[in-house]
């Protein structure tokens, strides 16, 4: 279906771009009520409610908190200053380790 817009006034143009925007409406409305009838045929078949089937889906996405460590090893000069044993080591664990000491000597 090829119609030659060029030739077209501006009446028939706006007539043909009014059409147009009605029919792309109900296109959009049509595809709305088929995924929503596909989402109530997914439900029936696990034997779920819609409402019930949403509420699983938000209470199985929901994102995990991180959980903090226990620190592992203490400044023993700063008792305040501790360190899990993840990731870069502090400098008083540097500082303590070039002065002879081992990891073990700073365990909590």
């Amino acid at each position: 279906m090829s119609t030659n817009i060029e030739n077209l006034d501006i009446n028939q143009l706006q007539e043909l771009t009014q059409k147009a925007q009605e029919l792309i409406e109900l296109k959009k409305r049509e595809k709305v009520d088929d995924a929503y009838q596909q989402l109530l045929t997914i439900a029936e078949d696990v034997g779920l409610s819609l409402q019930e089937l949403i509420e699983y889906g938000q209470q199985s996405h929901k994102p995990t908190t991180k959980r903090s460590v226990a620190p592992r090893y203490r400044n023993p000069a700063d008792v305040n200053q501790t360190w899990t044993g993840r990731g870069k080591q502090p400098r008083w664990v540097v500082e303590a380790l070039n002065s002879g000491k081992t990891l073990e000597d700073l365990l909590i």
